[in-house]
């Protein structure tokens, strides 16, 4: 199988980031994917997957959802990408979530989500800036990607540390520490 990553809008979505997010993902992973693409298909969100009282999308509900169109479609990874807040279980909000595979290889393992509101400059009433917001949806991405492939989060220097709020996001790299980098190469070689 072709090492794939499919972009997938969620909902009403700027083509223009997935555009960008496309070559810059493609940049930073190339040492691990064959390609990078934008999927065509349609992916309809639910009105039963908002939560009214919150204003947010059930991220869980969505994965869910995903991961079986995923599968009809036969894809190797699939990223969602949204441009609403999301929240899953007891979090008040989460930037992405991913469906990690278990210790061995699962056909479910290759789908996750990241959300864009939060990672605006202008949810918190402050002035745009494109290029943070880039970098950001660059290194959520990467992150959730990460988790796809069985790494769980690093406290070491890391694009897979965890992010309890944005400024961890800023302060963390766009690429995987040394051990983590071992633990990838690993898991990808299982799958061959």
């Amino acid at each position: 199988m072709k090492r794939t990553i499919y972009l997938q809008k969620l909902g009403e979505l700027d083509r223009n980031i997935l555009e960008k997010l496309k070559k810059r993902l493609k940049r930073a992973l190339k040492d691990f994917v064959d390609a990078v693409e934008i999927a065509l298909e349609e992916f309809n969100l639910s009105d039963s997957d908002f939560d009214s009282s919150r204003k947010q999308y059930d991220a869980s509900s969505i994965l869910n959802k995903l991961v079986t169109f995923k599968e009809s479609e036969n894809r190797f990874r699939t990223l969602g990408i949204i441009d609403t807040d999301i929240f899953t279980g007891s979090y008040r909000f989460v930037f992405g979530v991913a469906k990690t595979p278990l210790k061995c290889v699962s056909k479910y393992s290759g789908v996750a989500i990241i959300s864009l509101s939060r990672l605006r400059e202008e949810f918190y009433d402050r002035p745009e800036n494109i290029k943070l917001f880039e970098l950001r949806t660059l290194k959520e991405a990467i992150h959730e990607i990460g988790h796809t492939f069985g790494l769980d989060h690093c406290n070491n220097y890391c694009i897979m540390k965890f992010s309890n709020h944005l400024g961890d996001t800023d302060n963390k790299p766009p690429e995987f520490c040394e051990r983590c980098l071992k633990e990838l190469k690993n898991f990808l070689k299982k799958t061959n």
